[in-house]
């Protein structure tokens, strides 16, 4: 009895030598799952589709370009504003002042009469962006333009196109729901930003600036994990001027969409963004863009606290500029 009660046991799977527990722990076994660790150690870090102008990733030193382009782009956007802005500053100092008290009086007859009222600058440049963001975002959805759009209208560290990209990207959704929510938060903010601090011509060259320092960022981090990963949308462009708004009215109080019984000051909004960032970056999350939303983010309070006594500067002295221009065709009619 004993001796079949052995025989049993030593028959069952759990103690059999030919089992599959068994063989995991024998020589060839522990070789073949080693084997398989090195394999899986050896493939790429990122799997992605392989597009039309898909490249290796490039190497590291690819970054002054962008670098280069980076910084080239912004000067250029912020002098050609303060050139418009300070014209547009020169053409208000020759309209009459018997026009300018007739303009003010028939827009407090409106408001009075409880007449419609028109858009302001403001809300007329954000839906001049939304209608942008829309149509580049419509594009992606005609077949034909696929490989066009892949190459310059997303920002990739792998990609044939490494410049033009960082502007076009800006401009480029990857869904309905991607879209709207950027959207949303640009028509949020803008009116107030526009109207109130930077006038149009700042604030359009502040968005595309903020959008390219942001992809620039993006690349960074892209060539440091050697990431070929796409990326697109408008976060990083509207977080540098949320950003902005945010460092000129920091106690204003901001609410979710989704939560308006939980509200928070402008300051500490900002503060959240920059250290979800930060963490996101850290940790490692793939979601979201972090290094993107993160340099647009500081290029906005860089620009709040360090640039924009050099903006009025260039705005003055094109003013001044554009006086003495007229006065010396004075002189010359005279003569």
């Amino acid at each position: 009895m004993l001796s079949r009660l052995v025989v049993q046991i030593q028959s069952t799977r759990c103690f059999s030598r030919t089992g599959k527990l068994w063989d995991r722990f024998t020589r060839d076994g522990l070789r073949q799952r080693m084997r398989k660790i090195q394999v899986k150690e050896a493939e790429p870090l990122f799997q992605h589709p392989v597009y039309p102008d898909s490249i290796p990733v490039r190497p590291h030193s690819h970054l002054w370009k962008a670098g280069i382009f980076s910084a080239v782009f912004t000067v250029g956007a912020f002098s050609v504003a303060a050139l418009y802005d300070g014209y547009l500053a020169y053409d208000a100092l020759r309209v009459p002042a018997g026009e300018l008290i007739r303009n003010f009086y028939k827009q407090t007859r409106r408001i009075a009469q409880d007449q419609e009222v028109e858009l302001t600058p403001g809300m007329k440049c954000a839906l001049s962006l939304i209608l942008a963001n829309c149509v580049v975002t419509a594009l992606w959805k005609v077949p034909q333009l696929q490989a066009f759009m892949w190459r310059y209208f997303s920002n990739s560290y792998a990609s044939k196109s490494l410049c033009s990209p960082m502007l076009l990207s800006v401009f480029s959704h990857s869904s309905l729901i991607h879209l709207g929510l950027n959207m949303y938060v640009l028509w949020s903010f803008s009116g107030v930003a526009i109207d109130k601090f930077l006038g149009v011509p700042q604030f359009i060259a502040m968005y595309a600036s903020a959008g390219v320092v942001a992809s620039f960022t993006s690349l960074i981090h892209k060539s440091s994990i050697r990431s070929p990963i796409r990326a697109v949308g408008a976060s990083g462009a509207i977080l540098g001027l949320l950003a902005y708004t945010c460092s000129k009215i920091p106690e204003a109080r901001l609410q979710i969409v989704f939560l308006p019984f939980f509200d928070f000051s402008a300051q500490s909004a900002i503060l959240g963004v920059i250290l979800f960032d930060v963490i996101g970056l850290i940790a490692g999350f793939r979601l979201f863009d972090h290094a993107a939303h993160l340099g647009g983010a500081l290029f906005g309070l860089a620009y709040a606290h360090l640039a924009e006594g050099y903006y009025r500067d260039m705005v003055d002295d094109n003013l001044k500029m554009f006086v003495e221009s007229e006065k010396e065709e004075e002189r010359k009619k005279k003569k």
